[in-house]
């Protein structure tokens, strides 16, 4: 990686740490606005027509004719056709629990456990990668004819990734461009595990329902439980119990806890 990044143009590098300084600035209740800031800096960064954040989460005993080892998708962020896009991944979520696999998937957990990235070529051939069901019914209607992979391993169970995407008619990603998205999924490790953290997939426990979300948002800032009631339009009670679950599966005691554990990572190693 440090031949690599010798080769990185300095106007490259004086964006990624610009992009670096503002998802580090980036308040905690507003990791979702700070991801797609992320998604639309490395569309215009590197060059491609759509943007993929994924978060994955590695089953504790998984079984052993897995061909994914365990590693199941449970947060996904579009830059574009967002709802589309989400539909075919709960399809795709529907096919893995019925046993099923995916050649794409497959090869991209071949590389888990540490930092990469990678072109499209490297991880597959041409007559896999148009096998995939993701290709042939996701992307296929986009024109989508090429992809760049990264995956940041941000515990032994836990990572983060993010994907480039190219139209038939653009060139593919290269060498450099390869580089570029490792080194920013190298200077961009805290906002990496804060995105994890928000959407519950950094515990062993159940991911965050959408509502435990909201209620996650608004315990990172100084809103009292109460307070939150109230702007989510739901009863305190229920606010309180939403806040409980979250404390539970994340490890912590109370809202100290809470803030500690966004700050130094706490009991889940991160």
């Amino acid at each position: 990686m440090a031949s690599s990044m010798k080769r990185l143009k300095a106007a490259d590098m004086r964006l990624l740490t610009a992009l670096w300084q503002e998802l580090a600035d980036a308040p905690a209740a507003e990791c979702d606005a700070a991801l797609r800031h992320c998604l639309e800096q490395l569309c215009g960064l590197i060059g491609a027509c759509n943007a993929i954040w994924v978060g994955a989460r590695r089953q504790p005993a998984p079984e052993t004719d897995d061909p994914l080892r365990g590693w199941r998708i449970h947060g996904v962020e579009h830059l574009h056709h967002q709802e589309r896009r989400l539909a075919m991944a709960r399809e795709l979520a529907s096919h893995l629990d019925a046993g099923q696999t995916d050649p794409y998937l497959a090869a991209v957990i071949r590389h888990a456990g540490r930092t990469r990235s990678h072109l499209r070529t490297e991880l597959m051939n041409d007559k896999d990668w148009r096998s995939s069901w993701i290709v042939r019914e996701a992307l296929e209607d986009e024109r989508i004819d090429d992809r760049l992979e990264g995956g940041h391993a941000i515990s032994v169970g836990c990572e983060s990734h993010f994907a480039l995407d190219r139209r038939q008619d653009e060139r593919p990603f290269n060498d450099y461009e390869r580089d570029l998205l490792c080194f920013f999924l190298l200077g961009s490790r805290t906002f990496q595990r804060e995105l994890l953290l928000s959407r519950g997939l950094a515990s062993a426990f159940s991911p965050f329902s959408l509502r435990e979300c909201d209620v996650l948002k608004l315990l990172l800032t100084d809103a009292s439980e109460r307070e939150i009631a109230i702007h989510l339009g739901i009863g305190y009670r229920t606010a309180h119990q939403h806040a409980a679950s979250i404390y539970a599966k994340l490890g912590v005691r109370g809202r100290q806890g809470l803030m500690a554990l966004w700050l130094r990572g706490g009991k889940t190693g991160l």
